[in-house]
């Protein structure tokens, strides 16, 4: 039976509800424990076998944001290439050859953000292709992929609403929660992650050194019990949500660029139950009650001349389009 050529994946964005830094690794990296949700937001990544010219080899990456790499440049490429070297190979072969891979990404995820979407990106491309591909690696091994891409691609991988620990490759199932509305902004500027971590005082952010923090151990609890799958957010789970936003990153960021504090200030103004810089940032997130309450809330920040985006949580990954 003839395999499909062709996938069209969502790529979700993410924000981290709470966000703790335990410590830097000899690695470099960091070791964090983050409640991380997905959102409605997502770029649109299709993927498609063809029997082109391997010059590129075999893997082609087109964009049409301006601000994203094309290419071997595209962590999306890092991601094909790393799917192909564990499969060893190409299927379904097109016209007796093996087929190209052509990945062509429609940007909506605002870029270096804090809202993981190159990471996304790259963890379409791993499923996508791992379908197209006769879906021979498991979703596990996927994961252990993923985490030698970046630190956000295993989590796209997993759950929608995930507890993260590690670098953010070991992921806990919170049980998902979907239909809260959330006010995302973000500002003309970008930020770097790699910045952002670099400039961080571990002694003042953790002092105890304990992975064991309550404030996430209770969210995950309470959230398992306030969750209602499929449905939309009840005003106790949106309740909740608000009360246990935390990022320590928040600190080093707005040291260096204070009009983020501004930000939340105004969402908070504008009628958010809480409002947290996402990830590494810049952008900013406020959770709102209702749809109406959000959209009203956008409507009165467009003074700020950031970029705003009305969206809300997911209960589940939306499925390939084969």
């Amino acid at each position: 039976m003839k395999r499909d050529t062709q996938v069209i994946m969502k790529a979700p964005a993410k924000v981290n509800l709470s966000l703790e830094v335990l410590g830097r690794r000899p690695d470099g990296y960091h070791d964090i424990i983050s409640v991380m949700q997905a959102l409605e937001l997502s770029d649109d990544v299709k993927i498609a076998l063809t029997g082109g010219d391997r010059s590129t080899g075999g893997i082609e990456v087109v964009c049409d944001s301006p601000d994203v790499p094309e290419g071997t440049g595209n962590v999306a490429y890092r991601a094909a290439r790393a799917l192909l070297d564990e499969t060893g190979r190409l299927e379904p072969r097109l016209d007796n050859r093996h087929g190209e891979v052509k990945i062509e990404i429609t940007k909506n995820i605002p870029v270096a953000a804090g809202l993981g979407g190159g990471s996304s990106d790259a963890a379409a491309v791993l499923k996508g292709l791992n379908i197209l591909t006769g879906g021979a690696v498991s979703e596990e091994r996927l994961r252990e992929i993923g985490a030698t891409i970046g630190a956000d691609v295993p989590f796209f991988l997993s759950w929608p609403l995930a507890l993260a620990e590690g670098i953010g490759e070991r992921l806990k199932a919170l049980d998902p929660l979907g239909g809260i509305w959330l006010v995302l902004v973000k500002p003309a500027f970008g930020v770097s992650t790699a910045w952002v971590y670099s400039q961080l005082n571990l002694g003042l952010t953790n002092k105890s050194g304990d992975i064991k923090l309550p404030e996430l151990n209770i969210f995950a609890d309470r959230m398992a019990e306030s969750a209602d799958a499929g449905q939309p957010a009840r005003p106790a789970d949106v309740s909740i949500v608000a009360s246990c936003l935390k990022n320590d990153l928040e600190r080093v960021t707005i040291l260096r660029y204070p009009e983020i504090d501004v930000l939340k200030r105004r969402l908070t103004e504008a009628g958010a139950l809480g409002a947290l810089m996402s990830g590494s940032g810049p952008t900013v997130f406020g959770v709102f009650r209702t749809e109406a309450d959000a959209r009203k809330a956008a409507e009165g920040l467009k003074d700020t001349g950031c970029r705003l985006i009305v969206t809300r949580t997911i209960p589940s990954w939306p499925a390939p389009v084969l």
